[in-house]
Parts: C-alpha cells; sequence; structure tokens
C-alpha cells in the first residue's frame, strides 16, 4: 500500500480496492482520538502530494470501498452521531472494531457492570449491547459516541467475555486475541478483565432463575419502575414540616431510550409541587428539592421543559410516589422525617402522618394536629403508646395504616443502600439480600415467598429469638417479599407481612473505583470535562483521615498522552468543594497549567498519602469535530489555529471584533490566524458543527485605552431583529474561553453590550439615554439611576404599583436568584396577565433572563419563545420591569460590596 501511493497510485493498483479497506482500517485502531487523516498521511508518504492526486475526492473513493465492503463482505454500517458527523471515517474507525485509545475503558466498564450480567444477556449482544451502553453516564465523551453503536459494542463485550480459549461466533479469533493481548498489556486493564470474564462464567455456570417465573415480562419491567421512584422526606423548618423530594436515579430508562441522558443534562425538569424549573441537568446529580405543594397523582411527577414525548412519557410512566390517602413519616434525630413506603406504625416510636386536606385522621388521643409547609394536605404528630388496644389497631387500619407490634423483619449482614426503618430495602447488585425475622412470641416456622412465586419454608432455631436467611442472586429490580409467621400449637399463620427489596443497578462512578482506600475523590458532575474543570463549573472534594495531609497533583496532557505541564501542592483532609474553588482560582489557572491548558486534551487529578491511599480523576476535553488552539507567538502575539475533525471541505470561519460584536470578518480556516489586539471572538462552521473561542486582548491595549466599548448597530424594532440579538448574545454566551484571564472581560463587555441594545431597543428611548448615563466615562462613577429606573418603569397606577413593589424587595433580592425569580414572579403577576402571559413563574423566568442573558432563550422552544417576545414588544414595560429588577440587585450589590470593604453594610 505505502509503496503503491508513493508511487502516485497507478491506475493500475486502484483496481485493487480491498487493501485500502484493510488498510483504512488499521489506521484506525491506532487511532486517538485526534485527527485522523493527518495520521493516515503520516503513515502513508505521498498521500497528500502526489501530483495529479486529489485528497478530498480519494477520501470519498475509501468511503465508496467501504460500502462495497460491506455488501459483498457482510462488513458492519456506522450508525450513531459519530457516523452523522464524521461519515467518511466513521467507516475505517469502526471496521477496526475497538480503537486501542478505548480499550481501557470498555475493560473498567465490563469490570463496573459484572454484577448486573446475566446468562440471558451474554447471549444476547444487541441487549448487552444497550446494557452496557446505558452504564456509560460518567465516561469519556469519545467513548460514549463508541458505545452509540450499541450492536457492535454488544458482539465485542461478548467476545471478550467468552471463556478463556473458547473461539466466539461475534469476533475471528484473531481479533479477539490481539484485543486481549492489548488490554492484557496495561496491569489494571488486565484486572478488570479477568474479574469481568469471572463474573460472566459464573453467571453462565449458575443459570439462575427467579422464582417468579409465571410472570409476563411485561409485568417484570413494571415493578423494575420502583428502582426510579423519587423518595419523600419531612425537614423541620420555620415551626413546621417541609416536604422534600429526593430526585430519583433516571439512567436505567437509558437502556429503553438512549436520548434518556442527552435530554436530562440539556433541559430543565420540572418537579410536580415544586415552583418554577429546576436548573439544566438538576436530574443528573440527585439532588433534594422542597415542595411548596404536594404532588397530585394526576399530574406527571417529573418532566423536561421542551423534552421529547418520548422521553417525558417514559419519565411519566416510572416515575410515582406512594399513593395516598396518606403517607407516613418516621421521625429521626435532627428534625428529620423519612417516608415509611408500607405504611407500618410500630409502638413505642414517634411519626408524621400527612394525608390530603379532605382525609379524616384516625380519632385517637395520641394524634396531634401539626403543621406541614405545603398545599393541598394536613398533617398530625403520632406518638406511638408503647401497648396498643385492638380498637387502636382497628382505626389505623381503616386508615390504611398497617401495625407491626411482636414481629419485625429487618436487613441483616451488609449494610443496605437505604433503609426506610420499616417496609423497604435496596442492596446492590451483587451483595446478597440477608434478612432477620424477629419475634416476640414461640414460633414454629416461617414462609417465604418471594414475587408470588413458589413458597419455602424454613424452621425456627430452638429457644432464639430472631432467624437470619439470605436471599441470593436476585435479579436487578424490584421484589416483594411476602413473610409467613406460624405458631407451634397449630401451625397456623400468627402474622404475615411484606417487604419491598430493591436491587439496585451500582452504576459504579469512574472515580469510586478507589473506594477501597482511605481517600475518597468526590466530583460534580461525576465525570466533569476539562473545560468544566478550568472554568469553576464542577466541583471536587476529598474525603480522608481528619487533619491529614496528602499530595495533591495536577496533570495537563495533550492527545497523545504526553505531559504539557504539572502542578503539585500539599494539602489538609478532608478538601472541601470549597477549598477546591479557592485552590482553582488561586493555583490553577497560572503558572506552567495556565500556558498549557489550550493545548491539553485531558486533565489528572489525584491525590495521594502513603500508607493512606490513592484517588485519581481524568477529565477530559471532550469529543469536538472542530475545536480552536491558541499560541503565543516569539514576537509576544498571539494566533489560533483550527482542528478540523471533519470530512467535509469549505468549513466557513468568522471574526467578531469586540468593537463590533455581531459583525463577521471571514477569515481563512486552512492556516493561523493572527488575533487583533483587541480580542474578539472566532467561530467556525462546518455543516451542523460549530466551535467558537473568546479572543483574549492584548494588555498593553486596554492599559492604554481602558475606555473603549462596544458598539451593537440595531435596525428598527421588530421581531426578526429581537431575534437576531438573541442569537448574536448566544454565540457569544456559548463561545469557549481560553486560560487567559483577560478573555473573560472581553466576553462579558461583548455581552453586556448586546444585552443593553437589545433592551434599549424594545424599552424605548427614554430608557434608551438611562442606560447610556449609566455608562461611566473615564474615572467617573456612574450616577445613582435607581430612582429614575423605577419613575421610568411605567405610568399607569398598575404599572407604578409593580415598579414600586419591585424597588421594595431589591434588598431581599440582593444575594438569592431563587429569591428573585420568586419575588418577581409575584410582582409582575397583574402586567402579565393583562399581557396573555397566565403563568407569572414562567413569565418572570423569561423576562430576567431577556433582560440580563439574552442569548440562553436561543435553546426556547422557537413558538413559544416567539410567542412570549411579542407580549414584550406590544408591551414593553414587561422588560423595563424586568431590567429595573436586574440592574436594581446588580447597583445595590456594588453598593453593599463597598460598603463591607469599608467595614459596614
Amino acid at each position: 500500500m505505502r509503496g503503491a501511493v508513493a508511487q502516485g497510485l497507478p491506475a493500475h493498483c486502484r483496481v485493487w480496492w480491498l487493501p485500502f479497506v484493510v488498510y483504512a482500517a488499521e489506521i484506525g485502531y491506532n487511532y486517538a482520538g485526534g485527527e485522523y487523516w493527518p495520521l493516515f498521511a503520516q503513515k502513508t508518504p505521498g498521500w497528500e502530494s502526489s501530483p495529479g492526486w486529489n485528497v478530498s475526492s480519494n477520501r470519498d473513493r475509501i468511503k465508496r470501498w467501504f460500502k462495497k465492503f460491506s455488501a459483498e463482505y457482510g462488513g458492519a454500517e456506522p450508525k450513531g452521531s459519530f457516523a452523522e458527523n464524521f461519515n467518511i471515517i466513521a467507516w475505517p474507525i469502526t471496521h477496526a472494531v475497538m480503537p486501542a485509545y478505548l480499550q481501557r475503558q470498555l475493560a473498567q466498564l465490563l469490570f463496573e457492570s459484572r454484577a448486573v450480567l446475566t446468562t440471558e444477556l451474554l447471549s444476547d449482544p444487541r441487549a448487552l449491547g444497550a446494557c452496557l451502553a446505558s452504564r456509560t453516564v460518567g465516561y469519556s465523551e469519545r467513548f460514549q459516541i463508541f458505545c452509540a453503536n450499541q450492536s457492535l459494542l454488544g458482539q465485542v463485550a461478548a467476545a471478550l467475555l467468552s471463556g478463556d480459549g473458547e473461539e466466539s461466533p461475534y469476533l475471528v479469533h484473531s481479533a479477539l486475541v490481539r484485543l486481549v493481548d492489548d488490554l492484557s498489556s496495561e496491569r489494571q486493564s488486565r484486572t478488570w478483565l479477568t474479574r469481568a470474564k469471572r463474573s460472566a462464567d459464573l453467571a453462565r455456570s449458575s443459570g439462575f432463575r427467579s422464582n417468579s417465573s409465571g410472570l409476563r415480562a411485561t409485568e417484570r419491567a413494571k415493578r423494575l419502575a420502583v428502582i426510579t421512584d423519587p423518595k419523600l422526606l419531612l425537614r423541620r423548618e420555620n415551626g413546621g414540616w417541609r416536604p422534600y423530594m429526593e430526585l430519583p436515579d433516571l439512567t436505567p430508562l437509558q437502556v429503553r431510550q438512549k436520548q434518556v441522558d442527552q435530554e436530562l443534562r440539556s433541559l430543565r425538569p420540572r418537579v410536580e409541587g415544586h415552583r418554577g424549573p429546576l436548573p439544566r441537568g438538576k436530574l443528573v446529580y440527585l439532588d433534594k428539592v422542597p415542595l411548596s405543594a404536594w404532588p397530585r397523582p394526576e399530574v406527571p411527577l417529573i418532566q423536561l421543559e421542551r423534552g421529547s414525548s418520548v422521553v417525558n412519557s417514559l419519565i411519566a410512566e416510572n416515575c410515582f410516589i406512594s399513593q395516598g390517602p396518606w403517607w407516613v413519616f418516621r421521625k429521626q434525630s435532627g428534625g428529620l422525617a423519612l417516608e415509611v413506603k408500607g405504611k407500618f406504625l410500630r409502638p413505642g416510636h414517634e411519626y408524621c402522618l400527612v394525608g390530603w386536606i379532605e382525609s379524616d385522621p384516625p380519632a385517637l388521643p395520641w394524634v396531634a394536629k401539626t403543621t406541614v409547609l405545603a398545599d393541598g394536605v394536613h398533617a398530625f404528630d403520632l406518638k406511638m403508646p408503647q401497648i396498643l388496644r385492638e380498637t387502636d389497631i382497628a382505626q389505623l387500619v381503616a386508615a390504611g395504616l398497617s401495625v407491626v407490634s411482636d414481629v419485625s423483619i429487618r436487613p441483616a449482614g451488609l449494610v443496605p443502600g437505604s433503609w426506610d426503618g420499616e417496609g423497604a430495602v435496596d442492596w446492590l447488585a451483587g451483595e446478597p439480600a440477608m434478612l432477620a425475622v424477629r419475634a416476640a412470641r414461640a414460633v414454629d416456622k416461617i414462609v417465604v415467598t418471594v414475587d408470588h412465586g413458589t413458597p419455602f419454608v424454613l424452621d425456627w432455631p430452638a429457644g432464639k429469638s430472631e432467624l437470619i436467611f439470605a436471599l441470593e442472586n436476585l435479579a436487578v429490580g424490584t421484589h416483594e417479599v411476602d413473610v409467613s409467621v406460624l405458631t407451634p400449637a397449630t401451625g397456623a399463620s400468627l402474622v404475615s407481612g411484606s417487604l419491598v427489596v430493591t436491587i439496585r443497578d451500582p452504576h459504579t462512578t469512574l472515580e469510586e473505583a478507589t473506594k477501597g482506600s482511605g481517600i475518597r475523590l468526590f466530583a460534580a458532575p461525576a465525570r466533569p470535562k476539562l473545560t468544566e474543570l478550568w472554568d469553576g463549573l464542577s466541583s471536587l472534594s476529598i474525603a480522608g483521615p481528619l487533619d491529614l495531609t496528602a499530595e495533591l497533583m495536577i496533570v495537563l496532557r495533550d492527545d497523545a498522552g504526553k505531559e504539557l505541564a504539572q502542578h503539585r501542592q500539599v494539602i489538609s483532609l478532608p478538601f472541601s468543594d470549597g477549598a477546591w474553588k479557592k485552590f482553582a482560582e488561586q493555583q490553577l489557572r497560572k503558572g506552567k497549567l495556565l500556558g498549557s491548558y489550550d493545548e491539553a486534551e485531558s486533565c489528572e487529578v489525584s491525590v495521594s498519602r502513603g500508607g493512606v491511599g490513592f484517588a485519581s480523576l481524568i477529565c477530559e476535553r471532550g469529543f469536538h469535530p472542530l475545536r480552536w488552539v491558541l499560541t503565543k507567538r516569539r514576537d509576544g502575539g498571539h494566533e489560533a489555529r483550527l482542528i478540523d475533525r471533519t470530512d467535509r471541505d469549505g468549513t466557513q470561519v468568522q471574526l467578531f471584533p469586540v468593537e463590533a460584536p455581531l459583525t463577521g470578518e471571514e477569515r481563512d480556516s486552512r492556516g493561523p490566524i493572527a488575533i487583533p489586539a483587541s480580542g474578539g471572538m472566532l467561530q467556525a462552521t462546518s455543516g451542523n458543527a460549530t466551535a467558537a473561542i473568546i479572543l483574549p486582548p492584548d494588555p498593553n491595549r486596554l492599559r492604554q485605552r481602558p475606555n473603549d466599548r462596544p458598539v451593537v448597530q440595531c435596525a428598527s424594532l421588530s421581531l426578526s431583529e429581537v431575534q437576531r440579538l438573541i442569537h448574536g448574545h448566544c454565540r457569544w454566551l456559548d463561545a469557549n474561553l481560553p486560560a487567559d484571564p483577560f478573555a473573560r472581560r472581553q466576553q462579558e463587555q461583548a455581552l453586556n453590550a448586546i444585552a443593553t441594545a437589545l433592551v434599549s431597543l424594545v424599552a424605548g428611548s427614554r430608557w434608551a439615554r438611562l442606560e447610556r448615563k449609566r455608562v461611566p466615562v473615564g474615572n467617573c462613577k456612574a450616577p445613582d439611576v435607581l430612582d429614575e429606573m423605577q419613575e421610568l418603569v411605567g405610568e399607569a397606577p398598575t404599572q407604578r404599583a409593580v415598579a414600586q413593589q419591585i424597588a421594595g424587595h431589591l434588598w431581599q433580592w440582593l444575594d438569592s436568584p431563587a429569591a428573585l425569580s420568586e419575588g418577581f414572579a409575584n410582582a409582575i403577576a397583574p402586567i402579565a396577565a393583562a399581557n396573555g402571559i397566565d403563568d407569572p413563574h414562567t413569565a418572570a423566568d423569561f423576562l430576567l433572563r431577556l433582560a440580563s442573558r439574552p442569548g440562553s432563550l436561543a435553546s426556547w422552544d422557537k413558538t413559544e419563545r416567539d410567542r412570549l417576545l411579542n407580549c414584550v414588544l406590544r408591551s414593553p414595560v414587561l422588560i423595563r420591569a424586568a431590567r429595573f429588577a436586574v440592574l436594581g440587585t446588580e447597583d445595590l450589590r456594588d453598593i453593599s460590596d463597598e460598603s463591607i470593604a469599608g467595614g459596614h453594610r
């Protein structure tokens, strides 16, 4: 191949197309996630320089040959987003089966999925591929892209998990041996693969089948929905009980719909009973949210704003709280009460009973009304007596509650993932579900039934008050365990009850791979990208022995894994996320790390202490078809270079200077681009792929001309002009920030100029003059225009009342975006309704964004966004009120900061 290409690839050589397929796939095997064609050219001298040799047409020719190979020899066809964006190189990379740079992550995925392997999965590559793909949340973006081809992933995994020395029907033996050898060359990968294969062998040999064989598959699927149910709890606040919902883990739904993860990360969720939407990606972090109203049963519990009907329907079908009319919460120390899903009450314990407002509580002397801070329900404190009368039990049972007196069932052995104290317990897959039954009376036998299957009888140990038994090999999902206690005299059932046992998919996060050590490294999100780490969008914390020191090391690497820069520092354990933010501000963005950030593709964060342990986390930049890299020239200036991984010709590049942030100037994408002294933004576009970066200014230019301001030219007021400004703001808002600290200043200047121009255009000429008045001139401080802003909001009595309410609450909204959103919604409710916006919270969210960060509205549903914009164009008082709230809180915050610096507030 190389010899023929070096000779210009004569016509008679081009007849033999199959060697090209083999050769291109071999290069795909060694592909490291960077640029495929430069690697191809490096390995193939003459590929780009032979006379009469057209590189672009020959790339297309390789694609046609792979399609021919697929048709004639049954080769694979690339699928997923990678194939859509890279429609040529996806063919050789797919036929490489498993590129070398992804093999370590595959070994780790198999190891972390070993607990959920079953005989059925191992014999069905498609199902295995779907299961593994659903567990890649937190892995690198490049690995997730590969796993989107679930069929190929399942075949490779099934082959790797086959028995030692066995041939696999999914890969030819030579390819399998090569993969295993390469994986085994690194110690950790070899360990992961060995343990995953051992688990697969055990799954095949055990052949476990659930006792619930009589259940149809659809019925079993319904039981799995309990895994994705949220949990309720109460917390003592402001003299009452505030209900909270613990957001559920929805990752198991990815098995049934692959876009679940993408929508969970990119869209805002709404929780029934919680005012307003939650931030984007909130469902990924498994937090607790307060409820202002009790969730209504007829309304879906969780929905995604502008989410697809498929994903929202899937969430609605698999997210429920337990049914009323009563909910039982067992009181804990510290003003906390956890829900008892089985609605069990035990003598001598204290509970809080929450029910629909129309429900009557049990008429018992130890049931006392209490305060619940949620609409639609009332609450009662239950201080259960040590001894219950039959009439007491009858009243509780009539209300749908259960009483446990002299027999109890509880988890034993390994500490479960969660236990509500009564009727529901969680274990991770692979752990034995150990249960203990305790009886105060004489017992002969117990009968245990799992999922209404075949019962089994256990003899009670003589002279003992407790019996411990284990349920092994329970499948991932929810199981109902029924236990009946038999009396020794008659063999009749003394008492019977049920326990909900949930076996959860572990979904081990990558940073937890070292959990046997004395040091733990936690990140939120679980596997942050390099850009999130650098820009302060993610947080890290390190757990370890108190008052012990350890070494923290940060290493930046390029796409080949070569070290670019490192930083070492001694820290004290434990290391909080607040300490990490301080470290990032003072050390992460300085020195060698600062100079190497733009070139880096990954960052390794590790912490270690001899004799205690070691933990590490790798953050990758992510796979991008287009990416900008900034470098410093010898003359001190900067230049930008575009890394183009797309297969298309004609990538377009535009430079947007800071002086005119909406005016693009064409640039050549094929060579380095000099960065203007004032900075700006570069945007590259190729098909659907885009990449933008903020350009740092020359510090000398900032010192010489500190009062330069961007100028945004606007056309006449219209919906299309407002849309242009929104998308222009979004272009600057979404652009990547380089390591240079001055780049953020230029970005903020451009964003503020565009937002000010939009508000001035819509709000009218008088408001526009006020906006110009706020801009400081030279070293002079901008005048205080708070009173003038309030006057200009509107002249009608209703509008003046709105402005007065905003002015009266600015101090309360100063430090809380949530308080600002909630308070502003209440303030504008009258004028919002008068202008066709029925939901004041939607109006508040939209208007506050439009007045401060209009680019964030670019992702809104276009129909809804245009409807709300038309309302604003018809009644500019809406945007004037929002701008008053935004600028008022900013000005007061500046005054507050100055007062603190002077010793007062």
